[in-house]
């Protein structure tokens, strides 16, 4: 059966990563040639790949991330003290909750693909979203109703629309929505082994969007490029299967000689991660296949 399966996923989309420094003209660790480097980014593509292929199974595509939930609306600044357990999704019915109108709904895509998917009832959605409970100190708060209505989720396919559940709380205007759409058994990616951190020099997919044959990829890198003593150059390549592209990133850092400073004194980089594209081309089209970053191994968001 194919099933919409969601998928938290340890990316950055947005922003610049916490500031660091690093002080050149200290000693540093060496760093393996451009080839050795490609090629160990190579193998880890294929170990992804193969991970993302076992994990799948059936299913026919991933849910990126926790978008399988949103909201309506803001907290009022009285409420803050609501944030913790909204976030953390815990709720409970306080009356009757609506069962499912039907027995399917669709996932709609933007190119009008469609899937036909079992819906669940409301307080299934509740129960769902407090199963993936981040806060043990917090008390369930109280939804007062529900009704059926859409939302817009990111997935490996690209952003669909599903039906979903918009539940009314006690003490808020702010609304919730959960998708109604079973999500069978969530789908698990395994890292490759090791710290998942270790990534050989260079940088992680974040978000795709697809061309024809081309791919480009974003990416939080450098500011400049490599013919600045701080910066660095990109360069991506792909390496494909049936059901996804895993996308490998590899760093050229500056590597002239070192800035010009006074006598006995170091020039300091602040890492700040900004974000860059690059670009692929792939032996055909991406058509529904996932797009995979190879430090994680998980699926990024794909916008069509």
């Amino acid at each position: 059966m194919r099933l919409l399966v969601a998928m938290a996923v340890g990316l950055v989309l947005a922003g610049c990563a916490a500031p660091s420094t690093v002080v050149q003209g200290l000693d540093e660790p060496s760093r393996p040639s451009a080839p050795e480097n490609l090629q160990r980014l190579r193998e880890r593509a294929r170990v992804v790949l193969a991970n993302y292929d076992k994990a799948m199974g059936d299913a026919g595509f991933v849910v990126v991330g926790r978008t399988e939930t949103g909201s309506v609306g803001a907290l009022e600044t009285s409420n803050e003290h609501l944030k913790q357990v909204i976030s953390a999704g815990l709720f409970r019915a306080s009356g009757e909750m609506p069962a499912a109108p039907r027995q399917t709904g669709e996932v709609v895509w933007g190119s009008g693909a469609r899937l036909a998917l079992p819906l669940i009832s409301a307080r299934e959605g509740l129960r769902l979203m407090a199963a993936d409970n981040r806060c043990s100190e917090c008390t369930p708060h109280p939804v007062t109703g529900a009704r059926l209505g859409t939302m817009r989720v990111m997935t490996t396919r690209g952003e669909a629309t599903v039906p979903a559940w918009e539940y009314t709380l006690a003490q808020t205007k702010m609304r919730i929505l959960r998708a109604a759409v079973d999500s069978g058994t969530p789908v698990q990616v395994d890292p490759p082994a090791g710290n998942p951190d270790d990534i050989p020099h260079g940088a992680a997919a974040e978000a795709a969007r697809p061309d024809g044959l081309r791919l480009t990829v974003k990416f939080t890198g450098s500011r400049e490029g490599a013919d600045k003593p701080c910066g660095a150059d990109y360069t991506a390549e792909a390496v494909e299967s049936e059901r996804a592209v895993a996308v490998l990133i590899q760093e050229r850092p500056y590597d002239g000689p070192p800035p010009s400073v006074p006598a006995g004194s170091t020039h300091a980089c602040m890492l700040v991660g900004y974000m860059r594209t690059v670009t692929v081309t792939l032996s055909e089209p991406l058509g529904g296949r996932a797009v995979i970053e190879v430090q994680q191994g998980q699926p990024v968001p794909v916008k069509r």
